[in-house]
């Protein structure tokens, strides 16, 4: 049984990671600017590398048994699940800077300031044009595409490359972005911000927190979470709320990615961080040290001095208990 929080650390690549993804399997993906990508086992065993870009490796996406990698070479790479190449998609003109699947269609975006889509036999269908500067990511929500730019817009299209909208509020580079199960879109931006959006492209909130670059965000469910320049990984309720923020890197934190109660980031300090989040049960509670427990509970139990009762405190502070004292051994 997993204890409600806990972080593993992976120190293994020689560079910047940037990039993190989870296949359905549970196999994670990690590329650097050591121009590798590392393959890892859910509890951060390293698997293999695989070596292939001549530039930095920006990002990786997962489709069933297939990994993609785009670079800072102006190419992207196909290869199995077990590592083998599959092939090399070459028809961008500047750095690679995203890449999402949708099915078996891939959406790539890059500095040179256009979307591509290829098809599922990895041929270019179509080449999206409309945003002024690079594009820094994309995200599909079934027949949808979102994408962000350095023009400080999003903009939405559909499967065909189509343009629907573009989403305008930001006031800098927008980093990533990313939507959730009911399709709501979360945008975060050089702006410090996380902007959230209907489907439609109406604005819905801001959420404010970061004190620099917001560079990464996902969705598990309703929980999202973004990470920042700040080196701080916070976690958002759905109508906007902070629940918490995570710490532990000592530089700019890069990418962020879930599978289950596991979150994966990257960061400017080298390393991968997979911290298991669970929630509070008595069971969970057992597993922590005694001077640890005996500390919680005299926190978490508040005498009621005239009906002789327990009070439990709220969970938010309970997070916070967890948040500070989780290294405790």
């Amino acid at each position: 049984m997993r204890a409600m929080y806990r972080v593993q650390v992976l120190p293994s690549h020689t560079g910047v990671v940037h990039c993190v993804a989870w296949s359905h399997q549970g196999l994670l993906a990690s590329g650097s600017d050591d121009h590798n990508i590392r393959l890892w086992t859910a509890d951060g065993k390293l698997i293999r590398m695989l070596g292939g870009h001549t530039n930095w490796v920006t990002c990786v996406a997962w489709s069933d048994d297939r990994l993609a990698s785009g670079s800072g070479d102006h190419t992207i790479r196909l290869w199995t699940a077990d590592g083998k190449p599959i092939r090399t998609l070459v028809g961008h003109d500047d750095w690679v800077t995203c890449i999402a699947w949708s099915g078996d269609r891939l959406a790539s975006g890059s500095h040179d300031n256009t979307v591509r889509l290829w098809t599922s036999d990895d041929d270019p269908i179509r080449t999206l044009v409309g945003h002024t500067d690079g594009v820094q990511c994309v995200a599909w929500s079934g027949d949808r595409l979102a994408s962000g730019s350095d023009d400080a817009t999003v903009r939405l299209w559909t499967s065909d490359g189509d343009p629907i909208r573009t989403l305008v509020g930001h006031t800098d580079w927008v980093l990533c972005v990313a939507w959730s199960p009911t399709q709501t879109l979360a945008s975060g931006s050089s702006d410090c911000t996380v902007r959230l959006w209907t489907s439609d492209g109406d604005p819905i909130r801001t959420l404010v927190g970061h004190t620099s670059c917001v560079t990464c965000i996902a969705w598990s469910g309703d929980r999202l979470v973004s990470g920042s320049y700040d080196q701080m990984i916070r976690l958002w309720t759905p109508d906007g709320k902070p629940i918490r923020t995570l710490v532990g890197h000592t530089d700019e934190v890069m990418c962020v990615a879930w599978f289950g109660d596991r979150l994966a980031s990257g960061s400017v300090d080298n390393t991968i961080r997979i911290h298991t989040l669970g929630r509070w049960t008595p069971q969970t509670h057992q597993q922590f040290p005694r001077m640890f427990r005996n500390l919680v509970f005299q926190l978490m139990l508040v005498r009621n001095r005239q009906e002789g009762t327990a009070v439990r405190l709220p969970i938010e502070i309970w997070l916070e208990i967890i948040e500070i004292l989780s290294d405790v051994k």
